[in-house]
């Protein structure tokens, strides 16, 4: 059986928890736009929910999985939303107070923690603490004092690695109206400040929508080929990446048992001590 080591010792639990990918920012993203702005416009057949589609996915999947996105299969139905993730940069300022990335296995943070995230007293611990003190002053376990040896569990997570992703979300309709429509709804969320939050399945990311709107269609020509309008705006959002694939492990929370209280030994000589804090005092020594 190998050795106990104090690291182990203080190493009270350790659970997983889910982790935070690309996908799931993606993902995040894509509801906050369907869901969340539920953008509607008028169609030939009503005051219709307009379809948002994540970055041109194949053809036959998106013929399977919404038919009404290309009714003869082939080209796309309008209004449409289409969101395409842009550039990510793997950006150090967001790492706040922590300046460099600590990996999981160095030193003391091998066991998986790294960054603390939470703390709460160890009510079991602390109170036997407390009435062992007790009954080492006052000769009564349960006498009341005011106890300031507190035992506490510490919460420690991996460090993230932190991404700020931008996406381009583009607006294309047949007529004007429609594009007034969801330019609005767009602009309305958009309004100062443009900072809002997304999130998907317990993972929580900040996102910046630009207050800018470009104009990309062909509307202004007077050719003969379909008119569309379209226009596009950009989303950067910061996220966080941490377990994110089959390549890692499951991130997990490690609860760490502090210590109550911490002492220092005075060394002393066999002769010639003399005290160091009152010359009157009678012993020689510190209690």
């Amino acid at each position: 059986m190998p050795k106990r080591t104090k690291l182990d010792q203080d190493l009270k639990a350790k659970y997983g928890f889910r982790p935070s990918t690309l996908e799931d920012i993606d993902t995040a993203l894509l509801n906050f736009v369907n869901n969340d702005l539920n953008i509607f416009c008028d169609t030939n057949d009503g005051f219709q929910k307009v379809p948002v589609i994540f970055a041109s996915p194949e053809r036959a999947y998106q013929i399977k999985d919404d038919p009404n996105l290309r009714p003869n299969g082939r080209t796309l139905e309008y209004p449409l939303i289409s969101i395409v993730r842009g550039g990510l940069i793997n950006n150090p300022e967001n790492k706040g107070k922590y300046g460099v990335y600590i990996p999981p296995y160095f030193g003391f943070y091998k066991k998986g923690g790294t960054i603390p995230i939470a703390r709460r007293v160890n009510q079991e611990k602390s109170s036997e603490r407390a009435n062992l003190t007790a009954k080492k002053r006052f000769n009564q376990s349960t006498f009341p004092f005011d106890n300031q040896k507190v035992v506490y569990d510490t919460l420690y997570i991996p460090m993230p690695t932190y991404v700020e992703i931008t996406y381009e979300i583009k607006l294309i309709s047949d007529f004007q109206q429609q594009m007034n429509q969801m330019i609005e709804a767009l602009m309305g969320t958009f309004s100062t400040p443009v900072a809002f939050k997304i999130e998907h399945e317990g993972n929580v990311y900040e996102a910046f929508g630009d207050e800018t709107f470009t104009n990309e269609g062909n509307n202004a020509g007077l050719d003969v080929n379909e008119r569309i309008f379209k226009s596009a705006t950009t989303i950067t959002v910061l996220g966080y990446i941490i377990g994110s694939n089959k390549n890692d492990d499951v991130p997990t929370v490690i609860v760490r048992e502090s210590a109550a209280e911490v002492t220092i030994g005075r060394e002393r000589v066999v002769l010639g001590d003399e005290p160091e804090f009152h010359a009157g005092r009678k012993d020689k020594y510190r209690s």
